[in-house]
């Protein structure tokens, strides 16, 4: 039974975690749940980053602009790679009654808040409804994620629950459909400056993704390749003593 279960990690940050608290107003259990980013990301773009499955060195897109933090994760963790990778492997064989139970089944039951992909993203529209019907049969968790894929998003908008918070990440495929359907929506910023330019708050502990229904910026994170913007850009923002977004 334990091999079809997913395998969610519980949160560990204790400064995040205590931010998260103050704001809630009272003591939370948050969980996530990850795939295999870039591998199960179909609509990434400009963060399409993929480690391999065994060795897990980094390969970035062809339009790759910043290396995705998940995948920077993945190199240099096997623990994590296999997690995700058990995660992807057993779901993406079910159809859609069977996701639905596998991951009922295995949400944690202390579970107040999950996030839905640390690492990777909807792989097809199945898993995405999937995660939307689970979540409606548990009302008394909070459920959030970003995606970037945003065609199974809108085309099953009836679908989504007042219990789960998405949030567009722009910089995919199909970024246009974020504006039509005026969506929420995170940028990842490479400057204070930036963002203010954009008139976009910086969120820098999940305030903003969890709860809310603005807009918002996230600055330039995670290991990024030497003599790119986003590297130079994030050797800046240290000199200048600027607070990164998933800083502890």
């Amino acid at each position: 039974m334990d091999a079809m279960r997913i395998k969610f990690s519980k949160a560990n940050d204790q400064a995040k975690l205590k931010r998260i608290e103050v704001w809630m107003g009272r003591h939370v259990e948050i969980y996530s749940v990850s795939l295999p980013s870039g591998h199960s990301c179909p609509f990434a773009r400009d963060c399409l980053s993929k480690a391999h499955r065994i060795t897990g060195k980094i390969t970035d897109g062809k339009h790759t602009e910043f290396r995705c933090f998940a995948a920077s994760d993945e190199a240099r963790s096997p623990n994590a790679r296999a997690q995700r990778w058990h995660n992807f492997d057993v779901l993406r064989k079910l159809d859609f009654e069977e996701m639905v139970d596998v991951i009922y089944e295995s949400v944690p039951a202390d579970a107040d808040i999950i996030r839905v992909h640390v690492g990777g993203d909807f792989f097809n529209d199945r898993y995405f409804r999937a995660w939307m019907h689970v979540a409606s049969l548990i009302p008394s968790t909070l459920f959030y994620a970003y995606t970037k894929s945003i065609p199974y998003w809108v085309a099953n908008l009836d679908a989504v629950p007042e219990n789960f918070i998405l949030t567009g990440s722009r910089g995919g495929r199909a970024d246009a459909l974020l504006d039509e359907y005026s969506l929420k929506v995170a940028e990842v910023v490479f400057s204070l400056e930036e963002a203010e330019e954009k008139g976009l708050e910086i969120d820098h502990d999940e305030s903003h993704a969890i709860v809310g229904s603005k807009s918002y910026a996230l600055l330039i994170h995670g290991t990024q390749p030497k003599g790119t913007k986003a590297n130079q850009s994030m050797r800046d923002n240290k000199a200048k003593g600027v607070e990164f977004s998933y800083s502890r």
